[in-house]
């Protein structure tokens, strides 16, 4: 069972990184026209530590916490991530949702 949910958190975060890459550079082509302006991503309450204007360091720290749980299986860490990724695949089909 466990690794069934190893391939598919590593599926997932896959998936996102794709997308995130790409709506990485619609935002970088957004901020080059003056129509994106805004700091962070994710509000400060959300359950990212992290805070950016672009979607890698979200990313990075979905990856940081897979190999967290990797390392001791800890149920805490894989409830925190599984609600981090998906809250990344609802923010990133919004974006491209409104982007296109």
């Amino acid at each position: 069972m466990t690794k069934a949910i190893e391939q598919q958190l590593i599926e997932n975060i896959s998936v996102i990184l794709k997308k995130s890459l790409a709506a990485d550079a619609s935002l970088a082509d957004l901020r080059e026209n003056k129509k994106a302006s805004f700091k962070a991503i994710f509000t400060t309450d959300s359950v990212f530590n992290s805070s950016a204007d672009t979607f890698q360091p979200y990313v990075e720290e979905v990856a940081d916490d897979l190999l967290q749980w990797q390392a001791n299986k800890d149920q805490g860490v894989l409830i925190t991530l599984v609600k981090k990724i998906e809250q990344l695949f609802t923010v990133l089909a919004n974006f491209e949702q409104s982007y296109n």
